[in-house]
């Protein structure tokens, strides 16, 4: 009141002298107890002279006034300004919060008053406003103007701010505004709840709630096996499932349970990421026997089927399969024609009819001197650059040729020594004899070492001018199977086998030249060779208990025991043996069979060859200036039947045989064969067949 008082000063005029006291007016106003925190505004307005502008104050409840009998109020005095009536319109406002916040408007009253001539009217009138504030937050409940809309929640009036409590914190706009309290259950947890129901809360019941579009789409399956994969705006997969809830299984995919690989047994399915259809088992697989493992499955084999992870065989490749020799890892379908009498690249022709730039062909030799039905050839032999070459044979029959592009020369015994047809040389006088030569050696100078029936030796240097140095072993001997020499500090030491078994060494001009080396009981020896004289491999058979071939070797000229054969013997004898390097050999016998030796103490048979004629001779390839060559360890066969072929034996089985041309001279018993260090081949036989390769 005082302070209203003091505001209204101002009124205090004086009406007619200053004399005269100011007139003035007290109003009381009382209000609801526990209204601490709200305003009454005093506004006073000269009813006369209206244009005069009003007067106001301001006060506020005091809370020391709650108990006070006839309970809490506030004071104010109204004194009249001088220059205005006495006829005076006082309005009182009540304002939720203190006067300095500007509160809302919850109640006013008017009360027009008439000022007393002079003084303080002794009659004081009194406005009576309910202002209910029981949370005495400084504001009033709804009912009552007020914007409390919950006034025994001191948390809740229009200064908070909307929390999500079930509370209408802030009395606006009703209980938790602005927040989503709507939980749908995504029981899968694939983002998509089920819907349209819904569980009402400011916080989710547990982790599987979430906030969702009321409007959905909704799951169309929330719970159970392959839930989490079906529901709407989800990629539809081929998996028997209804993916993207439009209420189509593996819609936009072909069709399920269609044949297909047959060959396997399989079914069209869903894939395994369920993007595609595929086929339940993978193509077959189909498989090439591949003897050589060049890569290349063999041509005319049939094809085995392999499904899903059945394993490899062990010796097959994938697919491939246009090898024409499987046994020759010289030949496949991918590699560079040579110069070999092979059928490399099979194409079907032998070096790519490149008979020029390959030097020639494998075919019979035409020349005067070498053919004819009484021209036996029993032997062939070449000196080590590959010429000349001396073939001999029954009869005394003996030739030479000297080099690669000249006709042969005879020095066989019986030749007539006119004029050739065909420009060869006439036959030379100095013969070795009417011998059966069976065996032969040529030396480093060109000189030919002859051994013949009846253990006959023979030694011819080609010189048209010098006579043959013929003579016989001097120790016992039978007709000559074997032979093979080594030059060494001048000394030409030969060794040779005989058909009684024995093995004989002869050095040549030596004293005494003939030494009987081996004279076994139990051992026949037939065959003998080696790289060097210390180290010799024989071949022959058993004469004691046992039956069939046998083998061993010299070391230094000491006998080693009989080697051991797997699996078994056959019946006969090896006749021929020949080493290509020092862990390599091949031996040929009676009845088609025939041998590989490894460097140790055992001869391993070969597997069948397809015939039962007896072999006759073999030399093996071995290229000592090309390790990763095809041909090396190859083993160059012949054989005694009457159409003798020339047969290969490689280290993964028996390669096709070599073409002998024409083939209407390949119709006679081979006898020989010789190799020369570049694989230049020479094979001799009966009624004067010379093959040679390569021969132009």
């Amino acid at each position: 009141m005082r302070r209203l008082a003091l505001l209204l000063l101002p009124l205090l005029v004086l009406a007619c002298s200053k004399s005269k006291e100011q007139a003035g007016q007290q109003v009381i106003i009382k209000y609801t107890k526990g209204f601490h925190k709200g305003c009454f505004r005093v506004v006073a307005q000269d009813l006369v002279n209206t244009s005069l502008p009003p007067l106001t104050s301001s006060v506020e409840p005091r809370a020391d006034r709650d108990d006070v009998e006839g309970g809490p109020f506030v004071a104010v005095g109204v004194l009249q300004k001088e220059g205005w009536s006495n006829r005076i319109n006082v309005k009182v406002t009540v304002h939720e919060e203190p006067c300095a916040e500007n509160g809302k408007e919850v109640a006013t009253q008017n009360r027009d008053l008439t000022l007393p001539g002079e003084g303080v009217s002794k009659d004081a009138f009194t406005m009576q406003f309910d202002t209910p504030d029981a949370d005495d937050d400084g504001f009033l409940p709804e009912d009552k103007g007020g914007t409390d809309c919950g006034d025994n929640d001191r948390e809740r009036n229009i200064k908070f701010a909307e929390v999500c409590d079930n509370k209408d914190n802030n009395c606006k706009e009703g209980v938790d505004e602005g927040f989503d309290k709507s939980w749908y259950l995504d029981d899968d947890g694939d983002g998509v709840p089920r819907g349209p129901d819904f569980v009402s809360s400011c916080l989710p019941p547990n982790n599987k709630y979430k906030h969702y579009a009321a409007s959905g789409p909704f799951d169309c399956r929330d719970s159970g096996a392959d839930a989490a994969k079906m529901f709407p705006g989800n990629i539809e997969k081929c998996d028997n499932l209804d993916n993207d809830c439009d209420n189509v299984v593996d819609n936009n995919f072909p069709a399920r349970g269609v044949t297909c690989n047959s060959e396997c047994g399989g079914e069209t399915v869903c894939s395994g990421d369920g993007n595609a259809v595929v086929c339940s088992r993978d193509p077959g697989r189909y498989y090439y026997r591949d003897a050589d493992g060049d890569g290349d499955g063999d041509s005319s084999a049939t094809a085995v089927l392999k499904c899903q992870d059945q394993p490899l065989d062990p010796g097959y490749v994938l697919n491939n399969h246009g090898d024409c020799d499987d046994f020759d890892p010289a030949a496949r379908s991918s590699f560079a024609e040579v110069c070999d009498a092979i059928d490399n690249n099979c194409d079907g022709t032998v070096d790519n009819n490149t008979a020029v730039a390959c030097g020639g062909t494998l075919k019979d030799v035409v020349n005067h001197h070498v053919g004819g039905a009484n021209h036996d050839w029993r032997t062939v032999s070449t000196g080590p650059s590959g010429y000349p070459v001396w073939i001999a044979g029954r009869g005394g029959k003996l030739a030479v040729r000297r080099t690669a592009n000249s006709k042969f020369e005879s020095f066989s015994f019986g030749d007539g020594t006119g004029t050739p047809p065909d420009e060869s040389l006439p036959a030379n006088s100095n013969t070795c004899g009417n011998t059966n030569w069976t065996v032969s050696w040529v030396n480093s100078n060109g000189t030919v070492f002859l051994g013949g029936e009846g253990g006959l030796l023979a030694i011819h240097t080609g010189d048209t001018a010098a006579a043959c140095g013929t003579g016989a072993l001097t120790v016992d001997s039978d007709n000559l199977t074997g032979m093979v020499g080594f030059e060494v500090g001048g000394v030409t030491t030969i060794y040779l086998t005989d058909s009684s078994g024995r093995l004989i060494k002869w050095v040549v001009g030596g004293n005494p030249q003939h030494v009987l080396v081996h004279d076994s009981m139990n051992f026949n020896a037939y065959g003998v060779h080696g790289l060097s004289e210390s180290f010799l491999l024989v071949s022959g058979g058993s004469s004691g208990g046992d039956v069939g071939q046998a083998f061993l070797s010299y070391t230094n000229s000491n006998p080693s025991l009989l080697h051991s054969t797997h699996p078994n013997n056959g019946d006969g004898n090896a006749n021929a043996v020949w080493m290509g390097r020092a862990d390599k050999a091949c031996a040929v016998g009676d009845g088609g069979l025939a041998w590989r030796w490894d460097g140790s103490t055992t001869w391993n048979q070969a597997e069948s060859s397809g015939t039962t004629v007896d072999f006759s001779s073999v030399v093996m390839r071995y290229d000592a200036q090309n390790l990763a060559n095809p041909l090396n360890d190859q083993c160059y066969i012949v054989d005694k039947g009457s159409n003798g072929k020339l047969r290969r034996l490689t280290p993964f089985g028996w390669a096709k045989p070599l073409d002998l041309l024409p083939s209407n001279r390949a119709n006679v018993p081979l006898r020989d064969i010789a190799i020369t260090a570049t694989g230049n081949l020479w094979i001799v036989g009966d009624d004067g067949r010379v093959f040679h390769y390569p021969e132009p």
